[in-house]
């Protein structure tokens, strides 16, 4: 797997291509998909075992998210509150859902000492 560092500090990586994942990391991301959707439609996921928000660099609005994401990370828990009020489309709103779940469990990590 080819990754790229877009933010070290906050765990936000870049992948060239989902292709790249190898098939175990493949169908671990797929079985967490909707019903339908494509490997290719997927803007980012969460690996969990190694703590890293992957974007994935082939996705039509890669920069967009490669950005939202680490400007999301980076704010107050009010100020996340305020971005999803404001996201433009579902989409952002579904993203930013997957963000919380992230630092929720970044968060219970950090309790228990595991980071």
């Amino acid at each position: 797997m080819r990754l790229g560092i877009l933010n070290k500090k906050l765990g936000v990586f870049a992948i060239e291509g989902l292709g790249d994942l190898g098939g175990i990391q493949e169908q671990k991301i797929v079985s967490q998909m909707p019903e339908g959707a494509k490997l290719d439609d997927l803007a980012f996921f969460y690996m969990k075992d190694r703590d890293w928000i992957v974007v994935n660099k082939s996705h039509r609005l890669y920069e967009y998210y490669a950005q939202i994401i680490q400007d999301y990370l980076e704010l107050s828990e009010e100020g996340r509150k305020q971005a999803a009020e404001q996201a433009p489309m579902e989409e952002v709103v579904d993203a930013l859902r997957i963000l919380d779940g992230v630092i929720w469990r970044r968060k219970q990590m950090h309790a228990r000492g595991v980071c």
